[in-house]
């Protein structure tokens, strides 16, 4: 909890009142002070502080239901470090009135302190609820706290996540403080919001030369960001900044199984140049990513000749129609006209597989790609949806590679909301960060 917090780096002081001895983190601007409590400081700066709490508490025995005498009362009892007698009169000036968003917002940050978590986002949340929409930068500093809270306690939800949109689009990215950059870019990163991600701690790294820690999750961020971005300058531009074995190990572990994960999808999408482009990345980032090159081996073999093989099965096929009429030599054959981008003839022989064996689920998805590879989208959206239909039970990955495709089709058709969809619905396992990398893509 204190990491962040305690960080040199990320100090602000957003100051309420000074006196002698007072600094409190606060609001920029607040209501106008009454009378009362300016006189109560006065008092405390010329070294009488009894004599204004005493100001104060006269005032507060006269009008006890005042909402601001209550919480300006309480502040100033935090000012003396009585925190329980500040946190019981900002709880009664809320009674008295709920909408009091500084009492709701000074309980956060007290409780935030005490490390009291749930306390302090429920008070926090409160004071959001009732800040006035003309106090942009309050409502900031309250989504401030929310978004810091949230990272530090790994809370990255839904709801989190619509606070960090709120807060990006309500401020400038040069005036965000860094420990708020620093959570909001992680939130943004979890959430595969890479390019605000990226800004974010681009921001922080180029303000300092510092590697304490935070720095270095900046960094790692920003570089995580750069290879699913697959921006390559931003790969190296801060990678040295990295000290922290952990963090450097994660990175080096997670860059080339993300290049990996696409060459992967795009190989079993038949979409071999891609593949190959995606698996010599991963290669290049690590040059021992023994997956890759198992896959890379796969690729290339695609360029071997199998007119050979085809002709072989094409024999077989005619033995079989005067005997079993055996559907797999269809399905090898479909299989292998895919490969040799003989598309028009794949799409009639897995016709023909499917009259012989219609549950046979592997020809379903070769139809369609072979549809794909022709732009007959509309034809291969019937043939994914009827696999979807007629085979309710796929594991993980098949389903992701149906979904996958549809939202291809989809996609080159402008259909995006669908598109959207179906890549969503492709959105796990090792099609994760293919499905990611194209929703970017998909506007709205």
């Amino acid at each position: 909890m204190k990491s962040t917090k305690n960080n040199i780096f990320f100090i602000r002081n957003i100051t309420l009142t000074c006196s002698l001895f007072f600094v409190l983190l606060g609001f920029n601007a607040l209501q106008a002070q009454p009378e009362v409590y300016t006189k109560a400081v006065e008092m405390a700066q010329n070294g009488n502080p009894q004599d204004g709490l005493n100001l104060l508490k006269t005032s507060l025995n006269a009008d006890s239901q005042n909402t601001e005498l209550l919480y300006y009362t309480g502040l100033y009892m935090e000012q003396l470090k009585n925190i329980p007698r500040a946190v019981g009169l900002y709880q009664e000036a809320i009674k008295v009135d709920k909408t009091n968003f500084e009492a709701n917002y000074r309980l956060g940050f007290l409780y935030e302190k005490a490390d009291s978590i749930p306390q302090a986002f429920s008070y926090y949340k409160k004071a959001l609820l009732h800040v006035p929409s003309s106090q942009v930068q309050e409502k900031n500093t309250i989504l401030g706290r929310i978004i810091i809270l949230s990272d530090e306690t790994k809370k990255i939800d839904k709801e989190t996540v619509s606070y960090a949109d709120e807060y990006f689009k309500n401020e400038q990215l040069e005036n965000i403080p860094p420990p708020v950059a620093l959570s909001l870019a992680n939130i943004l990163y979890q959430n595969s919001e890479y390019e605000d991600a990226q800004k974010l701690t681009k921001t922080i790294l180029e303000k300092t030369k510092s590697n304490a820690y935070p720095i270095q999750k900046a960094a790692f961020i920003y570089t995580s960001c750069a290879f699913r971005l697959q921006d390559f300058d931003g790969m190296t531009t801060y990678y040295a900044r990295i000290k922290d074995k952990k963090l450097k190990t994660e990175l080096e572990n997670t860059a080339p199984a993300y290049y990996y994960n696409l060459g992967y999808v795009y190989f079993f999408m038949y979409d071999f140049d891609k593949s190959l482009r995606y698996l010599r990345t991963a290669l290049t980032i690590k040059p021992d990513y023994s997956p890759a090159q198992v896959f890379l081996n796969k690729v290339e073999h695609q360029e071997d000749d199998k007119s050979q093989i085809i002709d072989h099965i094409r024999q077989k096929i005619k033995i079989s129609e005067h005997e079993s009429h055996d559907a797999a030599y269809y399905y090898d054959l479909t299989r292998l006209f895919v490969y040799e981008k003989r598309y028009n003839e794949a799409i009639k022989v897995a016709d023909s597989c499917l009259q012989l064996e219609p549950k046979r689920q592997e020809i379903y998805f070769l139809e369609a790609v072979a549809h794909y590879k022709t732009i007959r989208d509309k034809e291969g959206i019937v043939i994914v949806q009827k696999a979807l239909k007629n085979f309710p039970k796929l594991d993980n990955e098949t389903r992701s590679k149906y979904y996958f495709l549809l939202g291809l089709f989809y996609k080159r058709l402008k259909n995006y909301g669908e598109a959207r969809n179906a890549f969503e619905q492709a959105e796990r396992g090792i099609f994760a960060d293919a499905a990611n990398w194209e929703l970017k893509s998909v506007t709205n």
